[in-house]
């Protein structure tokens, strides 16, 4: 679950010039939901999961890969009894391109990794068939994060969906943060007590000491802006016959006929062709 905008950014002057917080819910459901379909639009997302995929080998020199921001383990199955036995020291491969450099912030050329090849000075190859390459990593666009001013207090429970920070300035309903190796949404907050949905994205929930650093995830900003644009005219649209005739029955091509053709256009430079996961 995450937004590529937070809820008080709709809210601002600039955007929807909503007062109160009557509609925050609706609000933050609204940045998710056109935030889905941004990824949809784009082929890819920009978030980052953390997950453990599996592939298919047809050379073995190289495997593609859907967007990979950073690499925990390569492992591959030999002898092809879907054990992945041989774990891949990290001299054992090369992350292409070689430039990507995706956890680089303020590196407006970041990309993801999109495949992984045998070190030209190591004996390893793949094992040609099908699923003999495992992947861990953190798969999406980038891993750019900001640091927030505020820290977390202690979090002395893994399934507490409550908890204070030190004096709230950064923090938003709709981020997605980073505390120790823990993924948290922002749902809402209150004054300094956040409510979060924990262990997003694929990490594990954890206990945490307080005075944590709580890291900010960042998206390109043509994305956000079009998740704004989008989200805006969706709402100024919520009262329209607009909104009744644009439904999910009518599949996502009917949807996409709703995409504003700003946003389109922020988008067509990160759009890719569907193929294999995304």
């Amino acid at each position: 679950m995450n937004a590529y905008v937070t809820v008080d950014l709709l809210k601002s002057s600039s955007v929807l010039n909503v007062t109160g917080s009557g509609d925050d819910t609706r609000l933050r459901l609204l940045a998710e939901s056109q935030s889905r379909l941004i990824d949809r639009l784009a082929n890819r997302h920009f978030y980052a999961l953390t997950a453990t995929r599996t592939f298919d080998v047809l050379d073995t020199e190289m495997v593609l890969l859907p967007d990979l921001a950073a690499i925990t383990s390569l492992k591959t199955d030999d002898n092809i009894d879907r054990t992945f036995e041989t774990t891949w020291a990290t001299t054992d491969y090369r992350l292409r391109p070689s430039n990507a450099d995706p956890a680089t912030r303020f590196n407006s050329n970041s990309r993801p990794y999109t495949s992984v090849v045998v070190d030209s000075n190591g004996t390893k190859s793949f094992t040609l068939g099908d699923e003999t390459v495992q992947v861990v990593g953190e798969w999406g666009w980038w891993l750019h994060k900001a640091t927030a001013t505020e820290t977390a207090d202690a979090i002395g429970s893994t399934t507490a969906k409550t908890f204070s920070v030190s004096a709230r300035t950064d923090v938003e309903a709709g981020h997605t943060i980073l505390v120790d190796s823990e993924q948290m949404y922002i749902q809402s907050y209150s004054g300094n007590t956040l409510t979060v949905l924990r262990g997003a994205n694929g990490t594990t929930a954890a206990t945490h000491s307080g005075g944590a650093a709580i890291s900010l995830y960042e998206y390109p900003s043509p994305v956000v802006e079009a998740t704004i644009i989008q989200a805006a005219r969706m709402w100024k649209r919520k009262d329209s016959s607009f909104a009744n005739a644009v439904g999910l029955e009518g599949g996502l091509m009917e949807i996409f006929r709703g995409v504003d053709q700003d946003v389109k256009q922020a988008v067509r430079p990160y759009r890719k062709m569907a193929m294999g996961v995304v």
